[in-house]
């Protein structure tokens, strides 16, 4: 029995350590010391992993570039089984990075999310660390654009 309570309690650790960097972040955006468009999704290291995979960020970005009018035709650029597609699409969507829109008999793939910020850092039990993000949009690095600098 100690194994588990061990483990629950650095489980509640690590837990209060994510919520803790996370109020940090959403403190930054309300004080305005980080601006976010209304659009943007914010992710954690563990939803980082558990969303975006290769295949599904091409799926973002053969949305963006081709607006297919069906989960088919997705299907057909993405050279993927429409099942796989619908799967992966499922995933985007439970996380709000895409909509399914019924059109007419179709359902188009829409894209809501214009900036995605992603902490690719977990934060080590041992030590406090604060989330450092290099923010990117259309292919530029805006902390360089504004002239944000990591120590």
């Amino acid at each position: 029995m100690k194994p588990k309570n061990k483990n629950l309690k650095t489980r509640r650790q690590d837990l209060n350590e994510k919520a803790e960097e996370i109020k940090e972040l959403v403190d930054d955006i309300i004080n305005e010391r980080i601006d976010v468009p209304n659009n943007a999704l914010i992710a954690d290291f563990d939803a980082t992993l558990n969303i975006f995979t290769k295949k599904r960020i091409e799926l973002i970005d053969l949305i963006n570039l081709h607006n297919p009018k069906s989960i088919k035709e997705l299907s057909e650029l993405s050279k993927r089984t429409k099942q796989a597609v619908d799967r992966d699409l499922s995933m985007l969507e439970e996380f709000d990075v895409v909509e399914r829109k019924k059109v007419g008999k179709f359902t188009m793939p829409i894209v809501k999310r214009e900036i995605i910020i992603l902490n690719l850092r977990r934060t080590a039990p041992e030590r406090k660390e604060i989330l450092i993000a290099e923010v990117y949009c259309d292919n530029k690095n805006i902390n360089e654009i504004i002239g944000v600098a990591h120590e």
